[in-house]
């Protein structure tokens, strides 16, 4: 059975009985290397993440970044783990805090990561500012632009922060990702402006406001 597939199908009574089988199973990993526990994650399937982390024995730093546990991280970095390497499925340790909403890891990860621009190493290429936009935290785009993140960095498709935030009408992001830079004339690789990604949000107003500024 593949137990990946059951958490994409929602299948959570086919992974707990794999687990109940052989507890082994809850450390199971897909080929890109996400455990089970991550992969329950990405999906939302809380009371999923809930069961697996009560049946492993322990977290790697990652798991416990996106499940926040914030002392496993600090004893993680206190033994020697590497803050500034990817996990098994290419993302960086300061993106996922900031995807996973957990501000106490994202405070603790910021001053030691060398590179606030690195990106994932896998398709979807998000820096930890993609992953600001994506989830609306406008404190941490603030934080991570004052750090020396590139408002102008293009994730998978040319899709930079300006064009999300645009079309989430998200006018505070947006202003601090123009005032630290942002180019408001910018194409992904469909050749469309963070206006046009306003207006398909339903911001017109805001789709102006970068037309005048462009």
């Amino acid at each position: 059975m593949d137990l990946f597939e059951s958490i994409r199908k929602g299948a959570n009574e086919e992974v707990l009985a794999a687990i109940a089988q052989d507890p082994a199973n809850a450390a199971q990993r897909n080929a890109d290397g996400a455990s089970l526990l991550t992969v329950a994650s990405y999906f939302g399937n809380t009371a999923l993440v809930a069961a697996l982390r009560n049946a492993l024995p322990g977290l790697d730093p990652y798991e416990a970044i996106i499940v926040g546990d914030l002392e496993a991280v600090r004893s993680a970095i206190g033994e020697g783990w590497e803050p500034n390497t990817r996990s098994p499925d290419g993302f960086t340790p300061l993106a996922l805090a900031v995807f996973f909403r957990h501000p106490e890891i994202f405070d603790l990860l910021l001053p030691v990561t060398r590179n606030v621009n690195d990106q994932a190493t896998n398709s979807q290429q998000v820096a930890a500012l993609h992953a600001a936009v994506a989830v609306g935290d406008q404190k941490a785009v603030e934080r991570l632009l004052r750090a020396g993140a590139d408002p102008n960095l293009a994730q998978a498709d040319g899709f930079l922060p300006l064009h999300v935030t645009a079309q989430h009408g998200d006018t505070i992001s947006t202003a601090l990702l123009v005032l630290f830079g942002a180019q408001t004339t910018r194409l992904n690789s469909q050749g469309k402006t963070p206006a046009d990604f306003a207006r398909t949000g339903g911001h017109d107003w805001l789709a102006r406001l970068l037309e005048d500024r462009g």
